[in-house]
């Protein structure tokens, strides 16, 4: 089985080590890798092309029980850099301020791109409709529909300034010369998810909370996509045992899932060929 874990004092699950991101990560490749630079941040490889998607590097605003794989002025220079929604564990915008110079290119949904040429002053960020395409290197990206819009039910003055719009989140497609990768990111189930083609890998937020996927979802989810590697993300990092979001256990995923062996609890830095 490919999951392999410790935990906390408090017993949450957590990666079981991090190794440091090498800068070969960034560098030529023969093949397709993604590399996890912890909660849902990733690194993709494909043959040279280097995508960095949500990473969460530096400034964020709860305590984290892992150090990051890499901090942002070890990172060289890069192709993209993707984003699929605000929530500041993906739009991290400390780690933003200090990549933002690096990227060729940054791309995220229309209201995401707007924040970051206004507040952010990433002048050239690109944002784009959900089913939407476009290129880097070697590769394609098409924009996937979540439902992730959970400030629009929030009371508090901090969300109610605006209307909250499922097309300002994103999940992510990839098409590589070495075969497919979808990133669902932070979504409730849809019934889409069911309708999308089968990926080579699926990058697999299993969070079970009512704004994600849910622990029956995923399992769902992963059940009906049986030959898929499922590199789990958006867990182990964040040092809130009772906060759902950030609590999921692989090892309880492994054990609901049809063929376990492809259920991948990296350590940080690791990397997962296609």
């Amino acid at each position: 089985m490919a999951v392999q874990i410790r935990r906390s004092a408090s017993g949450q699950a957590m990666p079981r080590e991090t190794v440091a991101l090498p800068q070969e990560a960034f560098g030529p490749s023969d093949g397709t890798t993604v590399y996890w630079l912890g909660n849902a941040g990733l690194l993709v490889n494909s043959r040279g092309t280097t995508v960095m998607i949500d990473p969460l590097l530096v400034g964020f605003d709860m305590p984290t029980l892992v150090p990051a794989p890499i901090l942002p002025e070890d990172v060289p220079a890069f192709d993209a850099l993707l984003y699929t929604h605000i929530d500041n564990d993906h739009f991290a915008r400390e780690t933003l301020a200090g990549l933002k110079d690096k990227a060729g290119e940054i791309h995220a949904t229309h209201y995401v791109a707007q924040v970051a040429r206004d507040e952010e002053n990433v002048t050239g960020a690109i944002g784009h409709d959900i089913g939407e395409r476009f290129c880097v290197g070697d590769i394609t990206f098409t924009l996937t529909p979540t439902w992730h819009n959970w400030q629009q039910h929030m009371t508090s003055e901090k969300y109610t300034h605006r209307t909250w719009e499922r097309k300002e989140y994103c999940g992510y497609w990839m098409q590589t010369p070495d075969g497919t990768i979808w990133l669902p990111s932070d979504s409730r189930p849809l019934p889409e998810f069911l309708e999308m083609p089968a990926a080579d890998m699926i990058c697999f937020d299993f969070s079970d909370n009512i704004w994600h996927i849910g622990f029956a979802g995923a399992v769902e989810l992963a059940n009906h996509f049986p030959n898929a590697k499922l590199l789990t993300i958006h867990w182990g990092c964040v040092d809130a045992p009772e906060y759902t979001p950030f609590n999921g256990d692989p090892e309880r995923l492994a054990a609901k899932v049809k063929n376990p062996e492809r259920v991948y609890a990296l350590a940080l830095g690791e990397g997962l060929a296609l």
